[in-house]
């Protein structure tokens, strides 16, 4: 079969270089660093949200102790005008018993209050800090995407320039190989021109015998040479 192998192998060059292209676009640095500028923004935003519900929660909480503390500011007022007009020693000691409960509640409530207002001041603070923080990671996506941007368009500029070194490498090859080729391509995952290094074919990586090398050796200077392994094309 005759056949321009090496030509075939200088296609084969070139679309190996386009694949590598490919993937070394899909795998860029920077699409790893934009990822995780977007996390560490989308990280400091949750823990925002999540000082804020707490925030709010203990404005409620608040809010609802001031209501009670209030409730209980008047009933106790209450009962101390009630201890004016009792006589009665057992009316005075339910009374003050009663008196007693409430003020207890009522500094169980003050000091859930101080414990509020002091968690409070520190989630202020950490909101603010949060503030900063996003403001930062922002700006450090924003850099991250137009860092991906831009090295994805030298990549692609670089595939492409690949891709009309190819077009020229076609032109000189005849339909006939190239169906060949793509057919080949088709069958060994990409690879099917080898070069035989040390005796070793470069596709498929298995010995070739001293007399398979000989044979090919004598093969006409026109002839494809194949892998007795694995049949694809090899380069003499």
């Amino acid at each position: 079969m005759a056949m321009d192998v090496k030509a075939l192998y200088e296609l084969q060059k070139v679309d190996t270089a386009i694949e590598q292209g490919k993937v070394a676009l899909e795998k860029l640095p920077e699409r790893s660093q934009l990822q995780s500028a977007i996390a560490d923004l989308a990280g400091i935003r949750r823990r925002r949200a999540e000082m804020r519900a707490q925030q709010q929660a203990m404005e409620t909480e608040l809010t609802a102790i001031e209501k009670a503390s209030a409730s209980i500011d008047t009933h106790h007022a209450k009962l101390e005008r009630q201890m004016k007009t009792i006589i009665a020693a057992r009316e005075a000691e339910a009374l003050q018993h009663e008196m007693q409960t409430l003020e207890t509640q009522r500094n169980e409530l003050d000091d859930r209050g101080l414990l509020l207002l002091e968690t409070s001041a520190a989630t202020d603070d950490e909101l603010r800090q949060l503030v900063e923080a996003e403001a930062d990671a922002v700006s450090k996506e924003s850099l991250a995407s137009a860092a991906l941007a831009s090295a994805a368009e030298s990549k692609a500029a670089e595939i492409d320039v690949l891709q009309e070194q190819r077009l020229v490498v076609v032109s000189t090859i005849v339909q006939g190989d190239i169906v060949v080729y793509d057919r080949l391509c088709a069958s060994y995952k990409g690879i099917a021109v080898a070069v035989i290094q040390h005796g070793v074919c470069g596709g498929c990586h298995m010995d070739i015998s001293v007399s398979e090398l000989d044979m090919i050796k004598r093969l006409p200077a026109d002839q494809a040479a194949e892998c007795p392994n694995c049949n694809r094309l090899l380069v003499r």
